[in-house]
């Protein structure tokens, strides 16, 4: 597996149903009802990105900046 070079920044908002998260830089993006929802599904949504090109995204990979 290949690992990222650059971070992914990521902005988390909060909307009408939850909260949302996407990436400028990336075609990275998802929703969830919570937090803990939201960072799952983010997680998955990443690490689908990277699956074609067999990048294994982590935590470590994430950089967040909330916009409430």
């Amino acid at each position: 597996m290949k690992k990222l070079k650059e971070k992914i920044k990521l902005i988390v908002e909060k909307t009408d149903t939850g909260f949302s998260c996407y990436s400028e830089n990336y075609p990275i993006f998802t929703t969830g009802k919570t937090i803990p929802e939201l960072f799952e599904n983010l997680y998955e949504a990443a690490n689908l990105y990277g699956e074609e090109d067999r990048i294994e995204i982590t935590h470590a990979d994430m950089q967040f900046e909330i916009d409430f």
